[in-house]
C-alpha cells in the first residue's frame, strides 16, 4: 500500500512554477505588438527586449513545471512497481526526522530504513505517518537496483497500533 503519492501530494507545489507561465503571455504581448507595428511607449528600453525577456522567463517556468511533474510521476511509478513486483524483506526504521515542509498543516517526516538481510539496502522514505525508530517494517525492493526500496506496510495503521500498545502499558502501570 502506498503511503502517499508524490504526484498528488506535491501537486500544489507545481502551482509555483506553473503560475510563472504568465510571463510567457506577457512577453508574447510585447513581441507581437512590436512585430505588428503597434509600438508600446516605454520610459526606458524597448518593448521587444521586454517581450523577449518575459518569454524567456515563461519558457523556463514551462520547463520547470514539466520537469517537476515528470519527476513526481516517475517516483510514483517506481514505488508502485516495487510494491507490485519487488521482493519482500524485513526492515527496521533506524531514524525518524522532521522535514522543513508542511502540507495542509501536516508535517512531512523522513524515515531512514535499513534492511539487515540485504547488504547495501538502506533508503529514506518521506511520509505523513512515521513510526518510531526501531519499528520493524516490510520492505519491497528490486534486487537489480539496491538504491531504493519502499515500505509496504500501512504506516498509519502501524503507528496507531504502536500508540495503542503504548497507551495500554501506561494505563496498566498505575
Amino acid at each position: 500500500m502506498l503511503d502517499m503519492e508524490y504526484s498528488r501530494t506535491f501537486r500544489p507545489f507545481l502551482f509555483i512554477p506553473g503560475a510563472q507561465i504568465a510571463w510567457l503571455f506577457i512577453g508574447l504581448f510585447f513581441v507581437i505588438s512590436e512585430l505588428t507595428g503597434n509600438e508600446i511607449e516605454m520610459k526606458s528600453g524597448s518593448a521587444m527586449a521586454m517581450g523577449v525577456i518575459s518569454c524567456g522567463l515563461g519558457g523556463i517556468a514551462v520547463v520547470a513545471t514539466i520537469v517537476l511533474a515528470a519527476v513526481f510521476r516517475a517516483k510514483d511509478r517506481r514505488r508502485r512497481f516495487l510494491i507490485e513486483h519487488g521482493l519482500r524483506a524485513p526492515g527496521v526504521v533506524t531514524e525518524v526526522s522532521a522535514t522543513s515542509s508542511r502540507i495542509n498543516g501536516r508535517r512531512l517526516m523522513r524515515m531512514h530504513v535499513s534492511v539487515p538481510e540485504v547488504p547495501g539496502l538502506a533508503f529514506r522514505q518521506i511520509t505523513f505517518n512515521p513510526v518510531p525508530a526501531g519499528t520493524g517494517v516490510t520492505v519491497a525492493y528490486d534486487p537489480q537496483d539496491l538504491c531504493g526500496g519502499v515500505v509496504t506496510d500501512d504506516l498509519r495503521a502501524l503507528a496507531r497500533d504502536r500508540a495503542r500498545k503504548r497507551d495500554c502499558r501506561c494505563g496498566s502501570a498505575g
